[in-house]
């Protein structure tokens, strides 16, 4: 039996990319999954479903803490406890350092850490109070050096993500919570092609020494194995997925 099975995972941004692709991980194991977004989630529902997974989809603005918390509150109620948080809403734009304006830093920075703050502070009580959890936060490889695609605003909001992660680790050494960071390279997801052509995809891959972008597949398998028991003894550390770029 998957040590997955009857769990109650939620994930954050789950509508497409690498969060549809996690929400489908852990409904392929049997967890009763809710997958939240800003956007519709009948595709991601209908998928999970069909692998045998319990899943709900659930419109979530993670900025909004009301909301957030109401999303919590729905997959205690259809699930049972939240044993899996998946911070992975996200946001990315392009910008050029000197044309980023204060109300677009505010936009990246709000939903890619303040989303995962609030997710983290709405899901951790009944977490410590049951005395177990598993939080995985999503950085990327801008989070370890700079974006490949997208601009300061993005990077800065992904390297803030490791220090929240690494902060968690240590205030809830004790509690039975995990927390741990992944950090996604390049992959090919629509924040990647938007602003890619096929010839600069192409340049990033040959950058790469496994020679190949890598999928929301490949994010998700770590995903799932970060916050599973096998990985017990894993905390406050971040995953690289990154095809060995560095």
């Amino acid at each position: 039996m998957s040590e997955q099975k009857a769990r109650t995972v939620v994930v954050t941004g789950a509508a497409r990319g690498i969060g549809r692709a996690v929400a489908l991980r852990f409904a392929r194991a049997g967890a009763n999954v809710v997958a939240a977004d800003v956007e519709g989630l009948d595709d991601t529902e209908a998928a999970a479903t069909e692998l045998s997974g319990a899943c709900l989809g659930v419109l979530a603005d993670v900025r909004e803490r009301a909301q957030v918390e109401s999303m919590l509150a729905t997959a205690e109620e259809r699930f049972g406890p939240v044993g899996v948080l998946v911070c992975n809403a996200a946001v990315g734009f392009p910008d050029p350092f000197l044309e980023i304006t204060p109300e677009r830093w505010q936009d990246v920075v709000s939903v890619n850490l303040g989303g995962a703050f609030v997710s983290c502070q709405a899901a951790l009580p009944a977490m410590i109070e049951r005395g177990e959890g598993s939080i995985v936060i999503m950085s990327s490889i801008a989070g370890r050096r700079a974006s490949v695609t997208n601009g300061a605003h993005y990077t800065c909001s992904k390297y803030a993500l490791i220090g929240l992660t690494r902060h968690l680790a240590i205030e809830l050494g004790g509690t039975g919570v995990r927390v741990n960071s992944v950090a996604p390279g390049p992959i090919e997801t629509r924040l990647l092609t938007d602003h890619t052509s096929d010839d600069e995809r192409a340049r990033i891959a040959a950058r790469m020494p496994l020679g190949r972008i890598g999928s929301p597949d490949d994010v998700a398998e770590v995903v799932f194995f970060v916050a599973s028991p096998s990985a017990r003894q894993i905390h406050g550390a971040v995953l690289d997925v990154n095809g060995g770029m560095h």
